[in-house]
C-alpha cells in the first residue's frame, strides 16, 4: 500500500512538473508577435521634449565627462540636440533629419552646415551611441529570431538582423510589462560582444520613455549614459519645429 501511494505520488509530481513546465511555455508569447508590440510600443510616442545630462565614462580611468543638453524629439526621424553645457560647448546643436540627413550648428561659425547623408554607424554627438542606435528599430521587419528563455518579468530573444549588418546577433532583453528593450547585447561578426545598452523606463502620462539609458563599448572601454529629466511627451510637435533655421537659437537668426 505504501509503495502504490509512493509510486502515485512520484507520478503526480512527474506529471505536475510536466504541466507546469507546459503551462509556463504556453505562457510565451510567439517572437514575431513580441517584436511587433515592441515596434507598436516605440510608435505610442509621436514626440518627446526633455533635459538630457550626458556622461561619458572612461572604464579604465573611472573619468567622467559631463555634457548637459536639450532634446526634441518627433520619432522616428526627427531630432534637435542642442548643448547646454560645458560653456566651450553651449550652443553647438545637431538636426536629424529623414534620410539620415543631418546638421550641425556652431555659434563661432554662425550657420548650420550640412555634415552629410550620414552613415547609420556614426557615432552619435561623440557617444558610445550611433545613429542608428538612437533611431528606430523597426524590430518585426528588421530581425528575425527565438525565444531563449523566459522568466516572471520579461522575455530573452536571440535576433539575428536580416539585413547585411555589422552585428552577427542580439540578445535582447524584453520587458513583459511594457514591452521595451531594457537590455540590448551586440555582438560583432565573428560572434564576440560587441557593446551593451541598458535601459531604465518611465511613465509620463500614459506612455513608456526612456528614463536612463547606457552603451557600453567593450572594445573601447568606455559607457555613454544619457539621463533624461523634465520629460514631457505627445504635445503636438510640428515638422517645422525641426528645420535648419530652428536650429539657430531665435536671439542668433537674421544677424
Amino acid at each position: 500500500m505504501k509503495a502504490t501511494v509512493l509510486k502515485l505520488s512520484l507520478l503526480f509530481l512527474f506529471l505536475g512538473g510536466q504541466l507546469f513546465s507546459f503551462s509556463a511555455s504556453a505562457q510565451s508569447l510567439p517572437v514575431k508577435t513580441i517584436l511587433q508590440k515592441m515596434d507598436a510600443q516605440a510608435a505610442s510616442l509621436k514626440d518627446k521634449t526633455a533635459k538630457v545630462v550626458m556622461e561619458m565614462i572612461n572604464n579604465q580611468t573611472g573619468k567622467v565627462k559631463t555634457r548637459k543638453a536639450i532634446i526634441k524629439q518627433k520619432p522616428p526621424y526627427r531630432t534637435l540636440f542642442r548643448f547646454t553645457y560645458p560653456p566651450s560647448q553651449a550652443g553647438i546643436a545637431t538636426l536629424s533629419l529623414p534620410g539620415d540627413v543631418v546638421y550641425l550648428y556652431m555659434p563661432a561659425f554662425g550657420k548650420p552646415k550640412k555634415i552629410s547623408n550620414i552613415a547609420n554607424g556614426g557615432a552619435f554627438s561623440q557617444s558610445d551611441f550611433t545613429t542608428k542606435d538612437m533611431g528606430p528599430k523597426n524590430w518585426a521587419k528588421n530581425y528575425t529570431g527565438k525565444l531563449l528563455k523566459t522568466n516572471d518579468t520579461a522575455y530573452i530573444l536571440q535576433l539575428i538582423p536580416k539585413n547585411k549588418s555589422e552585428y552577427s546577433k542580439l540578445i535582447v532583453t524584453v520587458n513583459k510589462k511594457h514591452f521595451f528593450p531594457e537590455r540590448i547585447v551586440y555582438y560583432n561578426l565573428q560572434g564576440k560582444i560587441m557593446k551593451e545598452a541598458d535601459n531604465q523606463y518611465v511613465k509620463v502620462g500614459n506612455i513608456w520613455v526612456a528614463k536612463v539609458s547606457s552603451m557600453t563599448n567593450y572594445q573601447k572601454m568606455h559607457t555613454t549614459r544619457i539621463i533624461n529629466s523634465d520629460i514631457r511627451v505627445n504635445q503636438g510637435l510640428k515638422d517645422s519645429e525641426f528645420t535648419v533655421e530652428k536650429l539657430v537659437p531665435a536671439d542668433k537668426r537674421n544677424k
